[in-house]
C-alpha cells in the first residue's frame, strides 16, 4: 500500500505560506493552495483536506504534486488568451526576463516592511532555532535582535520565557562562543539555581551549585574549573546578581536575590502581624459552640473543639490532618463562628478546583488566591499588597500545603494588620510544586498555633481508600483487594506483571473493560496518576495510549500535530503555565472544543472560560488523560489509577503514594507489584528541600515585635 501523499515544509516555507494566506491582494485561489500545503504538512489526508475546502480530491493531489516541482512558483496562475488559467507557461517571455519568480517578487513587495524579521528568521533557522522561538525573539528585541544574539546570546535565556539555557547554549555554540566564556558560566550558574527552584529549593549550598554547574557545562573539549566558578560566584554576589549567606556550619548558601528577599520578608511579616492573639471573650465563644452543636445535632471531637476555640483568638492558625479526620467539617464550623462574630470572611485556594470545593463546603463564594489578590497582567503583580490590603477581617486558605514561597508571601502581605488567617491543609501530602515548603516550615518553627486532627471518624473508617491512605502514612502495607470481575472494595490492586509494558496493557484493559462495567465514564471519571513523566509508564507515553483508547481519531474530529504532540478535538488537557490574562492557572483542566488547522489554533473550554490557544501558546498545554501525582495535588477524581513499578524513573515515595490515594473519591486502582509498593513505603518522604524559612521564623520571633 503506497504511503499517504504528504508535504514536508521547512519552518521558513511554513512561515512564508502563512504570510501569504494572511496578506491582502493575493488571489484567493493562491491562498487556498497555500492552505492545502500547510494542512498536508500538519498531517491531514487528501480526502480530509478536500472535504474541508470542498475541493475535488484530485485537485488537492495536483496541488501537492506541483509543489514538489515548482515550490512557491507553483501556487500562482499565469493568465493567457481567453482568460483561462494555467499553472506554468514557459513561453511567457515577460516572466522569464525576471531573475526572480513572480511569487518571490510579490512576496518581497508585500513583506518589504518585515525584511529584518525575515532575515532574522533565516539566521535563527540556520542555527537550529524553531520558528516559534524566532518569532518570540523578534517580538522582544525587534531590530536589535541580531545585535543581541551576536554580542551575548545567553541574554535570550534571561529575557525570553521558554527558550531556556540549553537552547541558548546551542545557539551560542553555533555562533562560535567559547565554552569558557564568562557569559556562559554566569548563565549556567543562574540556570542551575532556577532548575533547583523548579525542584522546590530556595537556594543551593555553594559546593553543590558548583558541582551541578560543572556537570552542565562540561563538553568533550572543556571542563570548568571549580576555582573559576567560585570566583564568578563571588563577583556575582558583589554585583547582587546572587546573594550568599553562611549556614550554622559556615557553608556558603547561594540564593537568587528574589528568593532570598522573599523568604526573609515573609518571616518578618508573619512575626509582626500574627504573633499577638486577638482579645476574645472565651466563655462566650464556648457558649456559642454549645448552641451551634446542639442546634445542628452534631458533636465535635476534643481536637475539633480545640481548633474552633483557637480560631477565635489566633491571628494565624494551621488546621491539618489526613482524610476522614474532619478538616472540612471543622473548617465549616470555624467559618460559622467567624460569621457569628460579624467578621468579613474571604475564602481562597491555590487552584480553581480547590476553590470550588471550598465554596461547596461553606456555601460561600471562594476564589483562587490569584483572583482574591487581584492579579494584574500588565504589571505581572498583585493589586492587593501591604499598601492596598484586603478589606476582609478573616481569611481561610484551603490546600495550604500547595502554597509555594511566593504565593504565600503575596497572601500574607495583602492581609491587613489585625485580621486573622486560617491555613487548612494536609501536611503529610507532597509540598508545593513551586519553591519552598511554607506549611511545613511554619509548623516546624513552633511559633504558629497548630491543631492536627488524627481521629478517623466512623463513616470514614468504612472507606477502604481512607483506611489504606492512613496505613500508607504509617508505613504499613495497605489493605487492597485483588481486582476481580465483581470487586467489593473501592481500593483495588492489579498485579500487572513485572515489566512496564505489562502495566500499560493492564491499564488499557481496566480502561476498556472494568471501568465501563462498574458504571464509570472513562472520559470524565478516570484519572491516571504517574510518579514521573518518563518511561513506558510515564505521562508522555500513557497519554498517547489513553488518547487512542478514550478519544480515538474520527472523521468528525479535527486534529493537529505540534512539536510531536497530537491534539484532537475532545481531548482533555492540562494548563502548564499561569495565564493571567485569561485567569487560567498552572494545573487547570480543559477540554479541546475546536481546532483551526489553518491558523494552528485550539479552542479550550476551562470550566466557564473559553480560551483560544494560538500556535505560540500550544506549549502551554498538554494532554491530561494522565499526569504526575504532583500535578494532581488538591484535586479529587471519582476514579484514580496508579501505576507502581520498580523501574528506572519510577522514584515513588511514601508521600507520593499517599497523595495519589487521597485524590480518589470512589475508586482507587493500584497497578504494579507489591514489591514496588513495599519499596515506596520504605523510601524517604521525598527530596530534602533547601529552604531557610523555618530558621528565619525562629530568629524573627526572638526579636521585638514591630508592626509593618
Amino acid at each position: 500500500m503506497p504511503a499517504p501523499l504528504k508535504v514536508d515544509l521547512s519552518p521558513i516555507e511554513d512561515q512564508a505560506l502563512l504570510a501569504l494566506t494572511q496578506a491582502k491582494g493575493i488571489p484567493p485561489r493562491t491562498q487556498s493552495r497555500a492552505t492545502v500545503l500547510r494542512l498536508s504538512a500538519a498531517g491531514w489526508t487528501v480526502l480530509k483536506i478536500a472535504q474541508y475546502l470542498k475541493w475535488h480530491p484530485q485537485t488537492v493531489r495536483d496541488t501537492i504534486h506541483r509543489w514538489y516541482w515548482g515550490k512557491l512558483d507553483s501556487l500562482w496562475d499565469c493568465s493567457r488568451p481567453g482568460r483561462r488559467r494555467r499553472w506554468h507557461n514557459p513561453n511567457m517571455k515577460s516572466l522569464l526576463q525576471f531573475k526572480i519568480s513572480l511569487f518571490s517578487y510579490q512576496l518581497i513587495f508585500i513583506l518589504f516592511s518585515y525584511i529584518s524579521y525575515i532575515y532574522l528568521m533565516l539566521f535563527l533557522h540556520s542555527h537550529g532555532v524553531s520558528t516559534t522561538y524566532a518569532v518570540k525573539i523578534y517580538r522582544h528585541y525587534l531590530d536589535e535582535a541580531l545585535a543581541t544574539l551576536t554580542s551575548n546570546p545567553y541574554q535570550l535565556a534571561a529575557d525570553i520565557y521558554g527558550i531556556g539555557f540549553l537552547r541558548t547554549d546551542k545557539i551560542a555554540f553555533n555562533l562560535g562562543v567559547a565554552p569558557d566564556s564568562q557569559f556562559r558560566y554566569r548563565a549556567g550558574l543562574i540556570h542551575v539555581l532556577n532548575e533547583a527552584a523548579a525542584d522546590g529549593h530556595c537556594y543551593l549550598p555553594q559546593p553543590k551549585l558548583i558541582e551541578n554547574v560543572i556537570k552542565l557545562l562540561t563538553t568533550p573539549d572543556h571542563t570548568p574549573e571549580e576555582d573559576a566558578l567560585a570566583d564568578i560566584i563571588k563577583d556575582m554576589a558583589l554585583k547582587d546578581d546572587l546573594i550568599r549567606e553562611k549556614s550554622s556550619d559556615q557553608t556558603l548558601l547561594c540564593y537568587l536575590p528574589t528568593y532570598f528577599h522573599t523568604e526573609q520578608n515573609l518571616a518578618q511579616l508573619i512575626q509582626s502581624r500574627f504573633c499577638q492573639p486577638v482579645a476574645q471573650d472565651m466563655p462566650r465563644v464556648r457558649a456559642w459552640i454549645e448552641r451551634f452543636t446542639k442546634s445542628h445535632k452534631i458533636k465535635l471531637s476534643p481536637q475539633q473543639r480545640l481548633a474552633v476555640e483557637m480560631a477565635a483568638y489566633s491571628k494565624v492558625m494551621i488546621l491539618t490532618g489526613g482524610p476522614g479526620c474532619g478538616k472540612t467539617f471543622t473548617t465549616q464550623t470555624i467559618v460559622s463562628l467567624w460569621k457569628a462574630m460579624g467578621k468579613s470572611i474571604a475564602l481562597a485556594a491555590p487552584t480553581g478546583r480547590a476553590a470550588q470545593r471550598l465554596s461547596q463546603i461553606t456555601q460561600l463564594e471562594a476564589k483562587t488566591i490569584h483572583c482574591l489578590l487581584e492579579f494584574d497582567p500588565k504589571t505581572m503583580g498583585f493589586l492587593r499588597d501591604n499598601q492596598n490590603p484586603l478589606p476582609h477581617t478573616a481569611i481561610v486558605a484551603l490546600e495550604a500545603s500547595m502554597l509555594d514561597l511566593f504565593l504565600a508571601s503575596s497572601l500574607v502581605k495583602a492581609i491587613q494588620y489585625g485580621s486573622q488567617l486560617l491555613l487548612v491543609g494536609d501536611i503529610d501530602q507532597l509540598p508545593s510544586v513551586g519553591p519552598g515548603q511554607f506549611l511545613a516550615d511554619l509548623i516546624n518553627s513552633g511559633h504558629v498555633p497548630v491543631v492536627r486532627l488524627t481521629k478517623v471518624f466512623r463513616q470514614a473508617q468504612q472507606s477502604a481508600i481512607i483506611t489504606a491512605a492512613h496505613q500508607i502514612n504509617r508505613s504499613q502495607f495497605p489493605t487492597i483487594e485483588p481486582i476481580s470481575d465483581n470487586p467489593v472494595s473501592e481500593c483495588l490492586w492489579h498485579g500487572g506483571g513485572h515489566h512496564p509494558k505489562h502495566g500499560v496493557k493492564a491499564i488499557s484493559e481496566i480502561i476498556t473493560d472494568l471501568i465501563p462495567r462498574l458504571g464509570y465514564n472513562r472520559a470524565t471519571d478516570v484519572q491516571v496518576l504517574c510518579p514521573t513523566s518518563r518511561g513506558l509508564l510515564g505521562t508522555r507515553n500513557l497519554n498517547t495510549v489513553l488518547q487512542q483508547l478514550i478519544n480515538p481519531p474520527s472523521p468528525d474530529k479535527i486534529e493537529i500535530t505540534k512539536g510531536g504532540n497530537l491534539l484532537r478535538e475532545g481531548d482533555r488537557i492540562i494548563q502548564l503555565t499561569n495565564d493571567y490574562n485569561h485567569d487560567i492557572f498552572n494545573g487547570d483542566f480543559g477540554i479541546i472544543k475546536a481546532i483551526d488547522p489553518e491558523e494552528m489554533e485550539v479552542t479550550v473550554q476551562y470550566g466557564k472560560h473559553t480560551v483560544v490557544r494560538t500556535r505560540a501558546d500550544l506549549n502551554q498545554i498538554a494532554l491530561a488523560w494522565s499526569f504526575t501525582i504532583h500535578q494532581s495535588q488538591g484535586s479529587e477524581y471519582p476514579v484514580v489509577i496508579l501505576p507502581i513499578y520498580t523501574q528506572p524513573y519510577m522514584m515513588l515515595s511514601r508521600k507520593q503514594l499517599y497523595t495519589a490515594l487521597t485524590c480518589a473519591k470512589q475508586l482507587a486502582i493500584v497497578v504494579g507489584s507489591k514489591r514496588a509498593i513495599s519499596k515506596a513505603l520504605r523510601s524517604s518522604d521525598g527530596q530534602l528541600r533547601y529552604t531557610r524559612l523555618q530558621q528565619r521564623l525562629e530568629s524573627a520571633f526572638l526579636l521585638p515585635t514591630i508592626a509593618i
